[in-house]
């Protein structure tokens, strides 16, 4: 929980104040909330390790929420992130990869994430993988930050 704590500085810290990310990601709530998940068969939650470190972290599954007609097939990228000393290494690309196979796996035709209108570092990496912006926001969240939802239909 540490890791997504601590990423979440790195990534959002220039347009989310770190009192939000502490409130919303502290550990407690991070390690209720990440149970449930794995209780929940429609999730599956990895660690990512490199040489035996614990330096990132994949959650995937069932998109929960209505942003289009047809749902039906429609896969999650939940969360994806990695220490931001392992950046530039291919690891994210690897969990990426991975993340998308098993979604295929499991029947997904669609998969969607959300993402951060600022991070434009990420929308570009997306766009590369395929992945195009939807016409669904959210202008107002609660950390202050518009977002937004891309999808890749495979």
């Amino acid at each position: 929980m540490t890791i997504l704590n601590q990423s979440w500085k790195d990534t959002y810290g220039e347009y989310i104040t770190y009192e939000h990310i502490d409130d919303e990601f502290n550990i407690d709530k991070l390690i209720k909330g990440f149970g449930e998940y794995i209780a929940n068969p429609d999730y599956d939650l990895y660690m990512i390790s490199k040489d035996g470190k614990n330096i990132g972290i994949l959650e995937l599954g069932h998109y929960d929420e209505q942003y289009k007609d047809d749902m039906s097939g429609v896969g999650e990228i939940r969360t994806l992130h990695i220490k931001k000393e392992y950046h530039n290494q291919g690891i994210g690309s690897t969990a990426f990869s991975y993340a998308e196979k098993k979604l295929i796996k499991r029947g997904y035709t669609t998969i969607c994430l959300w993402v951060k209108k600022q991070n434009t570092k990420a929308i570009d990496m997306y766009k590369r993988r395929g992945y195009r912006i939807t016409s669904h926001t959210c202008e107002n969240p609660s950390d202050g930050a518009p977002s937004m939802i891309m999808e890749k239909v495979l």
